[in-house]
């Protein structure tokens, strides 16, 4: 029986190869404010009977990047593949997130701060979420 370590790296592993192997099969690759920051959208999926649709994006920040002041009109699942993650929610403490943890964005609260915390390492995500076909994850006032 794997242990739960061995179990969440097993885990990880095959999340961070799908992840790639769908990025050169499926990619639409879209431009972020932020330099250097680059958002892939590895799988759109529409939702029949409806106008949404799941979306599963593969983000990527250099080394000290940051997210300009945005809100998310919906919620989204974030999943940290590689490196640390720091980010707040209005007025919160800011928390940090590394590889194999999860965050939940929160809907139409400023997302004060979201940045690679790490000065010398990429911040590599997946992130899932389901909007209205044609409608932004994330919006800058």
């Amino acid at each position: 029986m794997l242990s739960f370590s061995k179990a969440h790296q097993a885990v990880t592993a095959a999340v961070a190869v799908i992840a790639f192997a769908a990025a050169g099969a499926h990619a639409e690759t879209a431009p972020d404010p932020a330099a250097g920051i680059t958002r892939t959208m590895l799988q759109r999926y529409a939702i029949p009977g409806s106008d949404q649709e799941m979306r599963m994006d593969l983000i990527v920040f250099p080394p000290g990047a940051a997210s300009p002041l945005h809100h998310h009109p919906v919620a989204g699942l974030n999943y940290f593949l590689e490196g640390t993650a720091e980010s707040a929610y209005g007025d919160e403490a800011p928390r940090l997130y590394h590889a194999g943890e999860s965050l939940q964005d929160r809907v139409a609260i400023p997302h004060t701060l979201f940045r690679n915390a790490d000065q010398r390492a990429v911040l590599r995500f997946l992130i899932f979420y389901t909007v209205k076909v044609g409608q932004p994850y994330l919006v800058v006032p």
